[in-house]
């Protein structure tokens, strides 16, 4: 999951690795944080797959930096193309792969965005339909108020996507 990201930000500029790590944990969001144990074996994995390398130039903090390869770039364009797995970290790799939009053409990153709000509205209906059924079959339950509170924060968290979308598309569009 994280591969995608360091190669869109190595396709940006060169960086060390801490600074991959503060600048992943920051679209990650504040409660995710990126041990260099998980970290550093991913870049060594990369470094031995071809696809980034170690360079001499040094950052301010005196760390070395790491640069894309040829081979890195081709993996980005693979990652981007393919489809995102439903799972747990689905909307990490959305946002993953939003953050790298000007690095890809336009029709790649309007199915991107596309295929992200598939997903967001299909989470925005599904919640909206349970509200529709548990008011029906429901409406005395002791849960009642809590399950609605719950479908209710999933559709303002759908809703927020998509209007990020919105914008994301505004601007690939202008």
């Amino acid at each position: 999951m994280y591969e995608l990201y360091i190669l869109g930000q190595l396709l940006f500029t060169d960086r060390s690795a801490y600074k991959l790590r503060f600048v992943l944990e920051n679209v990650l969001g504040d409660n995710r944080k990126v041990s260099f144990g998980v970290l550093y074996p991913l870049l060594e994995k990369m470094e031995a797959a071809g696809t980034i390398v170690m360079t001499d130039d040094l950052d301010f903090r005196g760390k070395k930096k790491l640069r894309v390869t040829q081979v890195g770039r081709d993996r980005f364009y693979t990652l981007m193309r393919e489809p995102v797995k439903k799972n747990a970290h689905m909307n990490d790799v959305y946002l993953f792969k939003l953050s790298s939009l000007s690095l890809v053409d336009r029709t790649l990153a309007q199915e991107i965005i596309d295929a992200f709000r598939i997903e967001k509205q299909t989470q925005h209906d599904k919640h909206s339909e349970h509200v529709v059924q548990l008011k029906a079959y429901h409406s005395d339950a002791p849960f009642l108020k809590s399950a609605m509170q719950t479908n209710q924060l999933q559709i303002d968290l759908a809703d927020t996507y998509l209007t990020y979308l919105d914008k994301i598309e505004s601007e690939l569009q202008s």
